[in-house]
Order: C-alpha cells, then sequence, then structure tokens
C-alpha cells in the first residue's frame, strides 16, 4: 500500500461541533444525497454531483452520509478523498512505482466514493484517466459516488469532457441559500452551539442583513461570542460587526496566526527548515491558507520557501487525513479556521 498518503478508507470521522442541521431549502438536497446510502438507490443513477459556493454545506451533507453509512453498515467499504488529495497520492504513487496500490485502493470493493472539491481537479492526462477509471470502476461494480463542487462541471476550466459527460449523465443537485425564514432557525442553532444568548430583536437583525451562506453566518455568530462585551449584545453592536465583516482572509494572515499559535517564529515557518515541529506548523498554514484564503497551490508554496506545487497538494493532504485521527491537530485546525476567520 502507498503509504503514508491513503485516502480516507472507512475512517470514523469525529463528532461535528454542534448537531447536525439541515435548513429547509436543502431538506430535498439532503434526502437525495441520502438516498446513496442503499446498495441500489432508488434514484436514476447511483452518482450525485453536488453543486455550490464554499460554506454552503456541501461537505457538512458529505460526512453526514459518511456517518450514517458507517452506523448503518460496518463492513460498507468508503473511500473519501478530494481532487488535491488525489493527485498528490496519485503523484506519489508513480513517483515510487506503486501505482497498481494506488488503483486497488480507490477501486477495488468501494461500496461509496465520496470525491470532494472537483472545481480543483488538474488537466493532467494521467490524473484525469485514473480519476475516470475510477468512477467507472466503482459504478460498475455496483457502488455509489458523491461528488461536490463550486461550479457546475461544465463550467470548470479545463476539465474533461470525459469527466463533464459522467457528471451530466448522473443526477446534479444545486445547493439553495436559506431564506430569511431558514436564516433564522441557521442563528439560533449556531448561537446555541456557541452559548451565546440573543435576544429576537438581534435574530430578526441577523437573518435581514446578515450573510446567506450558513458556513459565513456561523463565523459570523463565533465572531460576535468572541468580541461581545458583559451584557446583553446590541442591535448597534451587531450593525457595527455587520459593517465590518468581509474582508478577506489573506496568505500572510494565515501565516502570522499560525506562527503565534504554534509559538514559532514566522521566518522560520517560511525557510527550508525541516525541523519537525516546524514541518508540523508549516504544513497546518498550507492547508488553512487552502482553506480559507483560497490561495493557489503555486502561490503558497512560492510564499512558503519556494516550495513547488506537489509539496503543497501534500500538506494539505496530510493534514487533512491525520486530523482524522488526532483530536489535537482537529482540535488546532478549529481553533485556528475560527480565529483567522472571526478574529480579524
Amino acid at each position: 500500500m502507498v503509504q503514508p498518503s491513503s485516502p480516507s478508507r472507512n475512517t470514523t470521522l469525529p463528532r461535528e461541533t454542534h448537531p447536525f442541521l439541515v435548513y429547509r431549502e436543502a431538506s430535498w438536497i439532503y434526502q437525495s444525497v441520502m438516498r446513496l446510502k442503499a446498495r441500489q438507490p432508488r434514484m436514476t443513477s447511483p452518482l450525485i454531483t453536488l453543486i455550490g459556493p464554499q460554506g454552503c454545506g456541501k461537505s457538512h451533507i458529505a460526512r453526514q452520509l459518511q456517518r450514517e453509512v458507517q452506523e448503518e453498515r460496518t463492513a460498507t467499504q468508503i473511500v473519501r478523498t478530494s481532487a488535491a488529495q488525489f493527485t498528490g497520492e496519485l503523484q506519489r504513487a508513480s513517483r515510487l512505482s506503486r501505482l497498481r496500490d494506488f488503483q486497488q485502493q480507490h477501486r477495488e470493493r468501494v461500496d461509496l466514493l465520496i470525491f470532494e472539491d472537483l472545481h480543483e481537479q488538474g488537466t493532467r492526462p494521467e490524473t484525469t484517466q485514473q480519476l475516470v477509471a475510477m468512477l467507472d470502476d466503482v459504478l460498475a461494480a455496483g457502488g455509489r459516488v458523491l461528488l461536490t463542487t463550486r461550479t457546475t462541471p461544465g463550467e470548470i476550466r479545463g476539465l474533461s469532457r470525459r469527466l463533464v459527460n459522467r457528471c451530466q449523465g448522473g443526477v446534479l443537485l444545486e445547493m439553495v441559500p436559506p431564506g430569511e425564514s431558514s436564516k433564522r432557525k441557521l442563528i439560533n442553532h449556531f448561537a446555541e452551539a456557541q452559548n451565546l444568548v440573543i435576544s429576537e430583536e438581534v435574530v430578526q437583525l441577523l437573518a435581514r442583513k446578515g450573510p446567506s451562506v450558513p458556513g459565513d453566518l456561523l463565523a459570523l455568530i463565533i465572531k460576535i461570542r468572541q468580541a461581545r462585551t458583559p451584557g446583553p449584545i446590541s442591535p448597534e453592536s451587531v450593525e457595527r460587526w455587520l459593517a465590518s465583516d468581509g474582508h478577506p482572509v489573506t496568505l500572510g494572515e494565515v501565516a502570522r496566526k499560525v506562527a503565534r499559535h504554534y509559538r514559532v517564529k514566522l521566518a522560520d515557518l517560511r525557510s527550508a527548515n525541516r525541523q519537525a515541529s516546524l514541518v508540523a506548523a508549516r504544513h497546518v498554514a498550507m492547508f488553512l491558507a487552502r482553506e480559507l484564503a483560497q490561495t493557489q497551490f503555486a502561490e503558497i508554496g512560492k510564499y512558503f520557501g519556494g516550495r513547488n506545487h506537489a509539496s503543497v497538494i501534500y500538506a494539505c493532504q496530510r493534514v487533512e487525513e491525520l486530523r482524522t485521527n488526532d483530536p489535537a491537530l482537529h482540535l488546532d485546525v478549529e481553533q485556528l479556521s475560527t480565529e483567522i476567520s472571526v478574529g480579524r
């Protein structure tokens, strides 16, 4: 087997920091995706592509699908990966002459394949060929597939026609933003999870003027909790938070926060130093730069000591893998994500 890089196969996911919730406008999408739990789903195709912007809940639904399948069928073989992770693993397998191991991991006896961030899929012929073969093999063996992407497959620049056709031959589901009533439900849900008491007046204000993407709404609730002063939260203070919200996360901001969190010098974090503690912190910084600042792999590599994009892909993939089984790392990533997203 290709080690240490491997897809998430039948790995038990950590519990969510707050209970799972589906808002009304997304309930039919959730129900459609959950039909993939069945070995022979009663739908036109066992392949679903879930489409929506960052923070809309695609990964939330994908993780819930994995959890429910694991709870109901412990023997079910699940592979969960992403475009960046898949690409990094393929490059490593090719370099180590272990392509057959890679193919076995991703194709054989797979009951459910979850492939996230299709919009990041590269244009390299070998990667495309392996991805198409993986989809075809899993589906031919009676497996089910869930893909997630920020844009429709036909709009993804450089995506091969073969991949577009595979997606269009299945079911395309586009996430619908919550309406004002659903936003109120989400606000109360997030506030309760954060032990934040807010008045109905503030809830109404946030529902009218706050962001519509659930992930952004959660970030705003956390920001209010962290920045509030003693006493009730006033509508005036919420107006100020709303007015200051929305400035994009930068690569430098991520690096500074990570360096401070791990108590290392920023210059060392960005250097070529391979000290174990620096490597671990650097990997987290690269992962968060990709997740929060949405920075290109090449730009991240250049910032951190002139590394190539393959090194960044590997770092992101390693953090995604390790945080599943490492509660301390998972907590670090969650705390840093919150601090970077809302502490500005």
